[in-house]
């Protein structure tokens, strides 16, 4: 297997079965756009078919895993181009549902929206101390319809989701790991170590027993992909495109355009 894929927005190295992936926007925070969907869904359905990664570590260049959908892009209209990007939204999931190595995140910053959704279809999760995640579609005014409805029943319960899902707050990795959103809160200079650590564990254990048992548990969420994803996207376009979302994006860009001065004031 070759040591790097060809892809621009995705950094990946490969060692003794264990492939890492880094996602690679970090001057923006590793926000996925479009591009960046055509590569993970490509990079996925390549791993399935690749017999030498026995087990997958993905993680974030930069200070962020992923601030999730990219909304500094243009506001896409309802049309082809829109049903387009719903349609990569939904290969994004069902793909990495159907790789059957081994995935470990590594959540070495801020994952965000579509970035929480990527690490909790994980399957395992370590988390840096110093990260936050969350999902907060609905502040800027669209339905959390990506995926966030299919991890985050199974991990914490549908009391808890509603939760989060409702508000958008934001989870420390101390609290994360107490309520089980993820596995294990490390500190951040053994984030990469402790992932790479179990990733090399499993992929040493026997092949065909530990992605056999990957594939009997991820049934269950196919299933529920397969039961609310399509429903969940389409209420998701629904608001994608609509001027609340427009106006909850330019009051958020705004806000965070302050902080930045704000900040930069400080020093």
């Amino acid at each position: 297997m070759p040591s790097t894929y060809d892809f621009q927005l995705l950094e990946t190295s490969f060692e003794d079965g264990v492939l890492e992936v880094r996602l690679n926007r970090p001057d923006d925070f590793n926000a996925i756009n479009h591009d960046l969907h055509w590569e993970l869904i490509s990079l996925w359905r390549e791993i399935r078919r690749d017999h030498d990664v026995r087990a997958v570590v993905l993680t974030g260049n930069g200070k962020a895993f992923s601030a999730g959908g990219n909304l500094k892009g243009p506001r896409m209209q309802a049309g082809p181009e829109l049903d387009a990007f719903f349609q990569d939204a939904r290969s994004i999931i069902v793909d990495l549902l159907e790789v059957p190595q081994p995935v470990v995140a590594a959540i070495n910053g801020p994952a965000i929206g579509l970035g929480a959704t990527l690490a909790l279809l994980c399957d395992v999760t370590f988390m840096s101390r110093t990260a936050v995640i969350a999902d907060p579609h609905v502040n800027v005014g669209v339905v959390a319809g990506d995926g966030g409805v299919i991890a985050w029943p199974w991990l914490v319960g549908m009391s808890r989701t509603k939760e989060y899902l409702f508000t958008g707050d934001r989870l420390s990795a101390q609290e994360a790991e107490r309520i089980g959103l993820v596995n294990h809160a490390v500190e951040p200079e053994d984030l990469l170590a402790s992932a790479h650590a179990f990733a090399r564990r499993v992929a040493d254990a026997p092949l065909l027993a530990v992605q056999g048992t990957k594939a009997v548990l991820n049934t269950i969420l196919r299933d529920t992909a397969n039961l609310v994803l399509d429903s969940a996207l389409t209420k998701e376009k629904e608001t994608f495109a609509n001027g609340d979302h427009a106006r909850a994006v330019e009051a958020f860009l705004a806000q965070r355009e302050l902080a930045k001065q704000s900040q930069a004031e400080g020093k």
